[in-house]
């Protein structure tokens, strides 16, 4: 049993309207303060609860915090007793003072805003019961105000609209609790069912490095050889490029599913991966990555001596780019310069020359601003998770239109790269490549077509067609 309790009437009054599951006990303390908010935990704990949300409204101690946003706290703390209470592990979590008089006066604020992120008046009695008790703690916060002389006033304006987001806050938060409730029970099968033998092994590898995604990347490096080449490599060529590029992309994929682990592993859509769901331990997840990064050198071996002193640079977005998330926004660019390296490295190779032409320069940047389009696209299914979660992506910065323009924007950039390329070349096949380009990177914002249908196969189309724009330009 789950009990939400809340603080006031007022902010309970929005949940309350919404249709809660039958195992959720909800409850109201009789006042605000520490005290009343003890009370109230503890009665629910009388109940039959095994975890407590205590959901309301807050004020800000930072203007870099939003009005409205809804933050999970991972440490809350009381402003005489200075004994903290740990509440949840993850990224973007926030630090939580509970007082017991409301907060107005500006030297008071700025003493607490020294180590705490938010201020209310009965997180830590709560949190403290669910200690005593060894049963989880979830404290879930929407700002309302900034603590200053304007704070009554901004509660009485925003506390509506703030304890609708507070409530719909709760309630994905209730149903990620289910997900992972029934991933357990699902992995614990799993476990008994996939652990023993080669076969089962080789299942969860395959879907944890999802060799099929090469496409997105192999008509690239390709098109980057053939124009290293001046027309078609040799065979030998072409394998150990495929064989660098199948390495590098596994090293790659690996190095995402092991830091995200922990991320994965709290996001409904993604907790049945492998290494969040427990059927692929650390240790696999590392031999993978090892296993993808031996492949690379020795692909790059096998192409020469200026492909392996250079070798290791198209590594470090590769490592880089899983951990932006934690740091900016921009996050999605990052996919952009990774596999930007491809059609780059892939030319070297081809030509043993690190004198690069304009036409792949131009191949460069519209893998590029192609890959992080569709990013930023993908990263729309993750938009309220990352919000509350504190994972920077654009949609959750910017919100979903917000996002859709900077994408679209972005691959219009990428298109217009394309048709320079197509202009280089010129010839009827290129020019139904870009057609399909063009129709390709049109369906990524038709609406009506899911966004994992828009990632993929949708945006493999957009780069395979922009790829044999240089290669059927070739051969024309």
């Amino acid at each position: 049993m789950i009990g939400v309790l809340f603080a006031t009437e007022m902010e309970a009054e929005a949940f309350q309207s919404r249709d809660i599951p039958d195992d959720v006990m909800l409850k109201v303390a009789d006042e605000m303060g520490l005290e009343a908010a003890r009370i109230a935990a503890e009665e629910l704990v009388e109940c039959g609860a095994t975890t407590i949300i205590n959901a309301g409204v807050c004020a800000a101690l930072h203007n870099r915090l939003e009005r409205g946003s809804v933050y999970r706290i991972s440490t809350v703390i009381t402003e005489e007793l200075k004994a903290a209470v740990n509440v949840g592990v993850g990224l973007g979590l926030k630090k939580l003072v509970s007082v017991e008089e409301p907060l107005y006066q500006a030297d008071r604020k700025q003493e607490l805003a020294r180590q705490y992120d938010l201020v209310d008046m009965e997180g830590y009695a709560v949190a403290r019961v669910c200690e005593t008790h060894q049963i989880p703690c979830i404290l879930l916060k929407g700002v309302t105000d900034f603590g200053d002389t304007m704070a009554k006033e901004d509660i009485q304006t925003h506390i509506a609209p703030v304890s609708e987001t507070v409530a719909d806050a709760i309630l994905f938060v209730l149903d990620g609790m289910k997900s992972r409730s029934k991933q357990r029970g699902d992995n614990q099968k799993s476990v008994l069912n996939l652990s023993e033998g080669t076969g089962g092994l080789v299942k969860r590898l395959h879907r944890f490095t999802k060799i099929e995604h090469l496409i997105f990347s192999l008509p690239l490096l390709f098109a980057g050889a053939w124009l290293g080449a001046g027309g078609l490599p040799s065979l030998p060529v072409l394998l150990w490029i495929t064989l660098a590029g199948l390495g590098a992309r596994t090293f790659g994929m690996a190095l995402n599913r092991i830091f995200d682990r922990k991320i994965d592993a709290i996001n409904p859509r993604t907790a049945k991966r492998e290494m969040a769901a427990g059927v692929l331990s650390l240790k696999q997840g590392y031999g993978v990555a090892f296993f993808g990064v031996i492949l690379y050198f020795i692909a790059c071996v096998g192409l020469g001596e200026l492909v392996l002193r250079l070798s290791l640079f198209p590594l470090i977005p590769l490592t880089v780019y899983s951990l932006l998330k934690r740091f900016t926004p921009l996050c999605h660019y990052g996919i952009g310069v990774a596999l930007g390296f491809a059609p780059l490295g892939a030319f070297v190779a081809a030509s043993g020359d690190l004198a690069v032409s304009s036409e792949l320069i131009v191949l460069c940047l519209f893998t590029f601003f192609w890959i992080s389009g569709f990013d930023i696209l993908y990263a729309l299914m993750d938009r309220e998770f990352d919000q509350m979660h504190g994972v920077k992506s654009l949609p959750a910065a910017i919100g979903e239109k917000g996002a859709l323009t900077v994408a679209a924007f972005t691959h219009l950039i990428a298109f217009a790269f394309l048709v320079l390329l197509w202009m280089g070349f010129g010839g009827a096949l290129p020019l139904l490549s870009l057609s399909v380009a063009a129709v390709a990177f049109g369906a990524a914002y038709v609406p009506t077509i899911p966004i994992t249908v828009r990632f993929f196969p949708i945006s493999a189309i957009a780069g395979i067609a922009g790829a044999l724009v240089v290669l059927l330009g070739g051969i024309s």
